[in-house]
């Protein structure tokens, strides 16, 4: 007996007014939704529909709708605070975590769901590949069927390799399922070793970038091609060469991906800071890289993937937490609606920027609120209520009715992250004793994290500034300043928990950001609860125990601890 998925995702194509542009084209908006079908894999239309399912599950409320989005992210630039304390979204952001906390297990759940839809698109769509390249003479209908087959298998095998690293990174050793035809028996399988799943999600990333088109391609809102995936492939190899894995040899090859982008000329620095026209006396410069969220503007060029969110309505479907719980604080009653944060940046990460990235700092850190009457008042420091400066929900220029769920759509990948990990990836692979891939220097190492830095401080990226560039012979006082930047610059967009544990620091530096705290008039018992609650087993999650220890006897086998939970 065999049990078969039946779930397949599709998506109703929909014009609507809402502009999106990448690189001077516009994109159709697609709007996601389901049905089942037992032969429904027939042609490129029913092909592209299954493909949708995957994305969907990538923006369903367990992931980055809400779930995964917001209560994965616990480092030592923020605390977690809501009115209710207790629920599993507190337990779990502040370090008490425990194997049966409901939101590990629906996102653990709804990785491997998408991953079995990947595996269903990618069995089936490889059969219609298959036989078209095996027919012989093929018309020229045929032979762009062919090609958008290859493409829409290249976009699945890199979300199963995305959805594998999320689990991976998150959960270390974890079961493979790489078929869509299995058996009940094959759901009890035990954790496959870290460096395995690793070796296959390069696997996946590399087939899938000689498939996916170039960022032309693109043909919607939220779907992947070749340089997004290479500086995906870039974060990934990161990743995999620091702890726990430390395969050092990695650097090398995240330098590679990353200098691929950076060598596409497909991506730029967004130099737009402008000052808003809302919310004196706070109208201060914004950087449009991030008000292109609220403008509905799709711009490959540094947002260079994004999970996409559109509806405005009541529903929670298609919609998210971003601007709403995660963003400014806002009065419902106001006419900006409703922004009630869960993630308070610290006073100590506020203090920490340079005296020169004042801009940057106040855009990401937003030390006001929005009163009922639509006033823009000053939060005091004391009060730990300052909130995401990113995500502004009052810019929006149509909100939706819901009180908790918007339209902002989530990042994941900006051009500054890869020039970023480009600078990383050479020193540590100097550091590390490896060999540098042709085209990178330590002097390009150094430029990428300076056009960084001078954007940040509204300058010219491509041109030197004096006092704001970085210098030096690379080593350590270089790692500390990129790890500095990395900070500044890609607070609150769900990285800074990952480069912790990459670095082999997530517990020292919570608890250092816990003393940065008490130095300061801060109790961590009351204030910080991270640095109170953290322990060394927190560095991983536990297997959940309804999600899968209790149908898997197996799950366990290679280790009773549970990552140390038990």
């Amino acid at each position: 007996m065999k049990f078969k998925t039946s779930y397949i995702g599709f998506l109703i194509v929909m014009l609507t007014g809402i502009s999106f542009t990448a690189c001077e084209e516009h994109l159709e908006e697609e709007v996601f939704s389901a049905f089942t079908s037992d032969q429904f894999f027939e042609n490129v239309s029913s092909a592209e529909q299954g493909l949708m399912g995957i994305y969907d599950r990538l923006g369903s409320e367990q992931l980055y709708s809400r779930g995964y989005l917001l209560y994965f992210q616990s480092s030592d630039l923020s605390r977690y605070w809501r009115q209710n304390r207790g629920n599993d979204d507190d337990l779990m952001c502040n370090y008490q975590i425990q194997e049966n906390n409901n939101w590990i297990g629906s996102a653990w759940a709804a990785f491997y769901d998408g991953i079995n839809r990947a595996n269903l698109v990618i069995d089936k769509v490889t059969l219609l590949k298959d036989a078209l390249e095996n027919s012989g003479n093929r018309t020229a209908n045929q032979e762009s069927d062919l090609e958008e087959y290859k493409a829409i298998l290249g976009e699945a095998h890199f979300l199963r390799a995305f959805m594998y690293f999320q689990l991976v990174k998150n959960w270390g050793d974890v079961p493979f399922r790489l078929s869509s035809d299995v058996s009940l028996e094959d759901f009890k399988a035990e954790r496959s070793p870290s460096k395995e799943v690793y070796e296959q999600i390069e696997k996946d990333m590399l087939l899938a970038i000689e498939l996916l088109p170039d960022i032309h391609g693109v043909k919607s809102p939220g779907r992947i091609y070749k340089t997004a995936a290479q500086g995906i492939l870039a974060r990934i190899y990161l990743q995999w060469a620091g702890q726990p894995i430390n395969d050092i040899s990695k650097f090398e090859k995240s330098a590679e991906q990353a200098l691929a982008v950076v060598n596409s000329g497909a991506h730029e620095l967004n130099t737009q800071i402008d000052p808003l026209d809302v919310g004196a006396p706070f109208d201060h410069p914004f950087p449009q890289v991030f008000k292109n969220l609220t403008d509905h503007i799709y711009d490959l060029k540094e947002s260079m993937w994004e999970i996409h969110f559109s509806y405005v309505g009541e529903s929670r479907e298609d919609a998210s937490v971003v601007g709403v719980w995660h963003g400014v604080t806002s009065n419902t009653k106001s006419t900006y609606k409703r922004g009630a944060p869960r993630w308070y940046p610290l006073p100590s990460f506020y203090d920490s920027f340079e005296a020169d990235d004042t801009l940057r700092r106040d855009w990401s850190i937003s030390q006001f609120e929005i009163k009922s009457n639509d006033s823009f008042v000053a939060v005091d420091r004391d009060a730990l209520k300052w909130g995401v400066g990113k995500y502004r929900r009052y810019l929006l220029n149509v909100k939706s009715p819901n009180n908790n769920y918007e339209t902002l759509n989530w990042q994941i990948l900006r051009y500054a992250d890869v020039l970023l990990m480009l600078g990383e990836s050479i020193n540590e692979t100097l550091m590390n004793g490896g060999t540098l891939p042709p085209g990178t220097s330590l002097d390009l190492a150094y430029e990428s994290v300076n056009k960084v830095r001078r954007r940040a401080r509204a300058l010219d990226p491509d041109s030197p500034a004096t006092g704001v560039d970085l210098s030096g012979s690379g080593g350590e006082i270089f790692r500390q300043q990129i790890r500095n930047e990395r900070a500044w610059e890609l607070c609150f967009e769900g990285h800074r928990r990952y480069d912790l544990m990459r670095w082999g620091i997530l517990v020292d530096a919570i608890r250092q950001a816990g003393q940065d705290m008490a130095a300061i008039g801060y109790s961590d018992q009351n204030d910080y609860f991270q640095a109170h609650n953290i322990q060394d087993k927190h560095v991983l999650l536990p297997i959940p125990f309804n999600a899968e220890i209790s149908q898997n006897p197996n799950i366990l086998n290679t280790d009773p601890t549970n990552n140390g939970y038990r």
